[in-house]
């Protein structure tokens, strides 16, 4: 996996460097992520909590004003539920009393795929909206269960599906530095809508708040 984001990476400087009609950029986004669960009567959400997704965005400009947005980012997300039934969240194969409350920590390497569309430059001034769809697939899951039992990093790698999909849209103001330098800050909503479980029940997803800051190139 960390092969596969290198070569990425490494494919998205290049292009940025030598490829006509491309921005390179490097953000910085920290989440505030709300889990949600479609059976209540079985698992509950319990607040919100924070998450953060850092990575570089390319986008290629087949006009003037709208490009096509792409990039790879390691996003770091994160939930607490609290599970109504005794069968709700195993561990080594034997079930968890009833009402246990758990939290989730899962990585996530995101491959945006959407478009761009910007307006002229104002003064130095520069504003931009994104609508993507954003594949996701796990690197990592780990859980900590904090009541009634008391148990950190618990490996649920085999629990949380390897493969996720969302739905992202937001808007951006960049600064020109001059060229196409530029640092930039923005807000974003991302949806997902694939349960992320294997053996949860629920039907687990997330809706996430996103300020997005960084400098393009």
């Amino acid at each position: 996996m960390i092969r596969i984001v290198c070569f990425i990476t490494l494919f998205f400087a290049t292009n940025a460097a030598f490829g006509q009609g491309f921005t390179f950029g490097v953000h910085l986004d920290p989440a505030l992520v709300k889990f949600e669960s479609f059976k209540k009567h079985e698992v509950e959400v319990i607040g919100s909590r924070m998450g953060f997704d850092f990575g570089i965005s390319a986008d290629y400009y087949f006009a003037k004003n709208y490009a096509f947005a792409t990039g790879v980012s390691l996003f770091n997300t994160s939930g607490k539920l609290r599970y109504r039934k005794e069968e709700g969240f195993m561990l080594d194969n034997t079930p968890l009393p009833k009402d246990s409350e758990v939290i989730y920590r899962i990585q996530y390497v995101k491959i945006p795929v959407g478009l761009r569309f910007k307006t002229h430059r104002i003064g130095r001034m520069i504003y931009s909206a994104n609508v993507a769809f954003t594949p996701m697939l796990k690197t990592r899951a780990r859980a900590e269960i904090v009541s009634p039992k008391n148990l950190e990093n618990h490996d649920t790698t085999n629990e949380i599906k390897f493969f996720n999909l969302g739905y992202r849209f937001g808007g951006l103001a960049a600064y020109s530095l001059g060229g196409d330098a530029a640092i930039f800050a923005g807000f974003t909503y991302m949806k997902t809508f694939i349960d992320m479980t294997h053996k949860t029940p629920g039907e687990i997803d997330s809706k996430n708040f996103m300020l997005r800051i960084g400098i393009m190139f």
